[in-house]
């Protein structure tokens, strides 16, 4: 009922009296999505689009837009037309992480661009090595680190994502010296270290789940306050005497910041009924993400609390990205 009464108040506002300006969407929706196609924002975006586009009655179409720490689809979305047809998909790297911790003026800004939908997903990371490494715990990790600073390298989706960020407070709070590999997206970064061109990768269990079963990655830590139901044997980073660690990434969607009320509105319910599907729910929590269910305003409040902690900790630890 409350969708319908959307829809005939969203019409009414677009045909203005004329009755000649087409109801909200009247064709597909781009999702920018700023990441490289694989990775746990994509697969998560991804399956909520499918979902949303099916409820919206038009396709939802994913968008990749990867490169410069993700600012590159970031920014195309914030200077879309502000008519709901075109909606990002937003990492916590993008939205609270890079903004933290970076000395230069971003192409845009993350709470005053865009009108929070909603967020879709959380997930923890998981610290992995290649199983060819040997390495079978973190404290073997931190000592190969300490008895030779500098060659223990680390793979990351770019420079001030969750990851490099991870990688880099591991590496002031342990008092070792890791080396970071930045990669143009978690894909190319995974890909180097199966291969063993790097020795260590923070990524999502989404990622990372099938060949860690596969034998191919061993996990070391888990950033969540909990194990890992999948993994129960691998500990958390507060039992390994590192609670600064504990990080969940997240994904929301966002519109430009001057989408009409009635459009966000309708997108903020659509969302929340399909976080509400069985089979989303499923599907997310097959890939190792909770689904999130946090909507609009709260979305803002929350990213604004989360970026003053990191913004805090990169202060105190001396971390900034020219």
């Amino acid at each position: 009922m409350q969708t319908r009464i959307l829809r005939f108040l969203l019409f009414m506002a677009c045909a203005g009296g004329a009755g000649s300006a087409p109801a909200y969407p009247d064709r597909p929706i781009k999702l920018i999505v700023h990441t490289t196609p694989g990775s746990g924002s994509d697969a998560a975006a991804r399956l909520v689009a499918q979902e949303m586009g099916r409820r919206l009655g038009q396709q939802m179409v994913v968008d990749n837009r990867a490169g410069a720490g993700g600012s590159i689809g970031v920014n195309v979305v914030a200077k879309a037309p502000a008519d709901g047809h075109t909606l990002l998909a937003g990492a916590s790297s993008v939205m609270v992480m890079l903004p933290a911790v970076s000395r230069r003026k971003l192409p845009y800004d993350a709470d005053a661009d865009f009108a929070p939908i909603g967020r879709i997903s959380a997930s923890p990371f998981l610290l992995v090595v290649g199983s060819h490494s040997g390495i079978a715990s973190l404290a073997e990790l931190l000592a190969a680190a300490r008895a030779d600073p500098g060659r223990i390298s680390y793979a990351s989706a770019g420079p001030a994502t969750n990851p490099h960020m991870l990688g880099e407070m591991l590496s002031l709070l342990s008092g070792t010296v890791l080396r970071h590999v930045p990669y143009r997206g978690p894909g190319p970064a995974q890909i180097d270290l199966l291969g063993g061109s790097v020795d260590m990768q923070f990524d999502t269990p989404s990622a990372t789940l099938a060949l860690i079963q596969a034998g191919k990655l061993r996990a070391l830590a888990v950033t969540g306050s909990t194990r890992l139901a999948a993994l129960p044997e691998v500990p958390t980073v507060g039992e390994l005497g590192y609670p600064q660690l504990q990080l969940l990434g997240w994904t929301a969607l966002y519109a430009p910041r001057a989408v009409p009320p009635a459009v966000l509105a309708l997108l903020q319910e659509t969302l929340q009924q399909t976080l509400s599907s069985p089979s989303v729910r499923a599907g997310l929590l097959a890939m190792g993400s909770q689904p999130d269910t946090l909507i609009g305003d709260a979305l803002l409040q929350e990213q604004r609390k989360s970026r003053e902690r990191w913004r805090q900790l990169a202060q105190d630890r001396g971390i900034a990205l020219d």
